[in-house]
């Protein structure tokens, strides 16, 4: 295109683009280089009605003329929203109002996605032009107005043909879909008044209104749907997830809390998917620290359900990376009561009476015991009795199928303590070897993260040995060769210790000496052995810790004796000796003391752990274990 038709177009200059046009009437028909767009519809972009009077006037064909979207000046106009320019053209030629796109979008559509109220009104009340009632491309103008919250639009269309509300689009989503999913209350809102079964119509991927406004945690939508269709909170995903489910999955923390008040009443927080997972289950898998402990602490959720693996939500948790929130939430879990798969199925053999037990030679007692014997068939009759009724018929009829199973094999003496025999256990074994595998995992993962942080713990404690012996010998090397009360500076004495016939330097030179040298003993002899198995490292660390300890007891003496070289002994000083007497020694004595009394209770402790362990596991040989962990696991830690 002519660059000064171009700017004459732009600045709107109707002399100056006559002239050109009359200079050359061939200047009328070219179209811009990227866009190939005319110049009616550059003039129709820029809303230039004395322009556009102009060019329809030279040229009226030029209203139908298409660039290279396939678009008309009407799409230019619609776009624009500028009525005037839109009547103008509809006066020349209406029909071409019809033409789409490239996408198959007419002007009428352009208008509804603008929100353009007075542009959407011109084009209903044209008779024939808009086809609301058949099956076209305006029907979907109504999706794309829920979409982008152009309330007026959507009445407007609304009160032109009422069946727009339950069309839907090649997705399966009607308006009222687009409305949940942005967060429109006020269209959703008006949809509902006109259709409420609107609600519970689900799109192709298996969602309803709600599941989207839950999914992007449009609270406000989401109450207003709930109000309106309290069925709607009974609609599952294809997944067989109700609405917790998705709220928690999403994140959405405070569509979550709002949905347990509306909910009360109901057992839908209980329910689980087809993975047998509930709600809380999905928050411990995904981190949603904050909704976890609400469930928790603000519901009456059962935190012990087991999923289709036989996994808890505590379990669920063990698997995780460790972190801080990870270990304040095992910390609520375990404050609510939360217990772990292997302790819940364990006590619930105990109630049950079942005691039958079989030679066991595996190194993981707890955890084959469990596989080999009567627990294999008591996984299966819990799993099929603790799954909470769903609301489906689908899910209605499965869960009635497996308690009639249930209640079948219970009256065939299936349960009972006198069938838990050897044969049972071979035929009933292969219904629980997921269970068993999942476990097993479960189990190992755990052992492998606590034998990781405890040599973790270990390797720090060596190192902050080696850390405080190095601290010892400096500070003791220091003050030997720098003396308490200062040397002599000439005479036969010189450099030599001017308090060194007194008693307390006698004892502050013993003691400094004593506590340099063992401190550089304890050095050395951690540089130099490096143990590769966990008891030997253990003993070395435990020798090295009390020699430590006698280091810097040596090296407090030291300090009180030359405290006492260098302080005053006249007639009222002599308190402040005794002062340093009881502050020092009593401030260290009571920390011996006290570290002495808990190792001691270790000691106890350990000793207690291993003769349960013998008594349980009676006269069979097992690898050995971590006693120092397994004792003081409640605890979380041990002295030594």
């Amino acid at each position: 295109m002519d660059p000064r038709l171009l700017e004459a177009i732009r600045k709107n200059d109707a002399p100056s683009f006559l002239s050109l046009v009359e200079e050359d009437e061939g200047n009328l028909q070219q179209k811009t280089a990227d866009s190939l767009n005319t110049a009616l519809h550059l003039a129709s972009k820029f809303v230039h009605l004395e322009m556009v009077a102009e060019i329809v006037k030279l040229c009226p064909d030029m209203v139908a003329a298409e660039n290279k979207n396939l678009e008309t000046p009407f799409h230019e106009a619609c776009r624009g929203g500028n009525v005037k320019v839109l009547t103008l053209l509809l006066e020349v030629n209406p029909s071409a109002a019809s033409k789409l796109n490239s996408n198959g979008k007419s002007c009428f559509f352009v208008a509804c996605s603008h929100g353009h109220l007075d542009a959407v009104n011109l084009l209903l009340n044209q008779p024939g032009l808009v086809s609301l009632g058949e099956a076209g491309t305006d029907q979907t103008c109504i999706h794309v107005a829920a979409s982008k919250g152009h309330t007026d639009v959507v009445r407007e269309l609304l009160n032109a043909c009422l069946e727009l509300a339950q069309v839907t689009d090649e997705n399966g989503n009607s308006p009222l879909h687009y409305a949940c999913n942005e967060g429109h209350r006020d269209i959703a809102w008006m949809l509902l008044r006109r259709d409420a079964n609107l609600a519970l119509q689900y799109n192709n991927n298996g969602y309803t209104p709600l599941h989207l406004a839950v999914k992007n945690g449009k609270v406000s939508v989401l109450e207003d749907v709930v109000l309106s269709v309290a069925a709607s909170l009974h609609y599952l995903t294809r997944e067989e997830e109700t609405i917790f489910h998705l709220a928690v999955r999403y994140g959405q923390y405070d569509g979550l809390r709002l949905l347990v008040h509306v909910s009360i009443g109901t057992n839908l927080l209980h329910c689980q998917d087809r993975y047998g997972s509930t709600a809380l289950h999905l928050a411990v898998t995904g981190g949603r620290h904050k909704i976890a402990e609400y469930l928790i602490n603000k519901t009456k959720l059962e935190i012990n359900t087991r999923n289709s693996e036989g996994l808890t939500a505590l379990d669920i948790l063990d698997q995780a990376k460790d972190s801080e929130e990870n270990r304040h939430l095992e910390a609520t879990f375990v404050k609510a009561g939360g217990k772990r798969s292997l302790q819940f199925l364990s006590r619930s053999l105990e109630v049950s009476g079942a005691k039958t037990r079989f030679p066991i030679t595996s190194k993981d007692s707890l955890l084959h015991s469990y596989m080999e014997n009567e627990l294999d068939s008591s996984i299966e009759m819990v799993s099929l009795t603790t799954s909470p009724p769903g609301v489906s018929k689908s899910t209605l009829s499965r869960i009635s199928s497996l308690h009639h199973q249930a209640a079948e094999r219970y009256d065939n003496e299936t349960y009972k303590p006198e069938s838990f025999s050897p044969t049972n256990f071979q035929q009933h074994r292969h219904l629980s070897k997921r269970h068993r595998k999942n476990l097993e995992k479960l189990y190992n993962n755990r052992r492998i993260k606590q034998h990781e942080m405890y040599t973790e713990a270990l390797q720090n404690a060596r190192n902050t040995i080696i850390l405080v012996s190095i601290l010892i010998a400096t500070v003791t090397f220091s003050a030997g060769i720098s003396p308490p009360g200062g040397v002599y500076q000439d005479g036969p004495m010189k450099g030599k210790s001017m308090a060194g016939k007194t008693t307390a330097f006698k004892v502050f030179s013993v003691s400094n000496d004593i506590a340099l040298f063992i401190s550089l003993s304890i050095v050395i002899v951690l540089v130099s052995i490096i143990p590769f198995q966990r008891k030997p490292q253990m003993r070395l660390l435990v020798i090295a810790h009390k020699v430590m300890w006698i280091a810097v007891a040596f090296m407090a003496v030291g300090y009180v004796a030359a405290k006492w070289v260098i302080m005053p002994h006249g007639h009222g000083a002599q308190w402040l000796s005794v002062v340093l007497l009881a502050v020092g020694g009593g401030s260290l004595g009571t920390i011996f003391i006290g570290l002495g009394v808990m190792l001691f209770e270790h000691w106890l402790r350990k000793l207690k752990w291993r003769k349960r362990r013998k008594e349980r596991d009676g006269d069979h040989e097992k690898d050995s274990q971590n006693s120092d962990v397994e004792s003081s696991y409640l605890q979380g830690y041990h002295s030594y």
